[in-house]
């Protein structure tokens, strides 16, 4: 193989075979393709949930209390992704909220309850026109839904709150 002159950012000129330029230009253009070609979220609303376990074998979801606006966090999807850097299994459960899945090419919506292995992440689309029609329903445009770990239900935390404003 000829060798190439390839400059690095600090001006310093180093050599490589034009097979190793050749795969980096290659692996820029399959990693602008893929990029290029993922669907997009949009401008997607991330709500990010982290597990925690407290003294006395108890666990919390952090953060406790989420403000949603109606009017800027519902431009496009709605992300909820949750945490679990402890070392048990820890569940999020928030009734009354759905999440959109795909089954057999159909999007359903089902209830809110996910299972987080320990060292895990899992993230979740929200159903936000179900919340809508719920906030609207309301007297006066706010819905709160509750969340919290029913593996951990017993303890002295009574779990967190999503509350949707207009």
């Amino acid at each position: 193989m000829r060798a190439a002159a390839l400059e690095n950012k600090d001006g310093m000129t180093r050599f490589g075979t034009v097979a190793e330029l050749a795969v980096g230009i290659g692996l820029a253009c399959v990693i602008m393709g893929v990029a290029c070609g993922m669907p997009s979220l949009g401008e997607a609303t991330e709500i990010a949930f982290v597990a925690r376990d407290l003294e006395d074998q108890q666990a919390v979801w952090l953060p406790k209390d989420i403000v949603i606006h109606r009017s800027t966090d519902f431009a496009d999807s709605l992300i909820f992704r949750f945490d679990n850097p402890t070392a048990r299994t820890h569940v999020f459960e928030a009734p009354g909220l759905y999440q959109l899945i795909e089954e057999n090419g159909v999007q359903i919506a089902r209830p809110v309850r996910i299972t987080i292995t320990p060292a895990e992440s899992e993230q979740i689309v929200v159903d936000r026109n179900r919340m809508t029609r719920d906030a609207l329903a309301d007297t006066d445009g706010t819905v709160t839904y509750r969340f919290y770990c029913p593996l951990h239900r017993a303890d002295v935390d009574i779990g967190g709150r999503i509350a949707v404003e207009q």
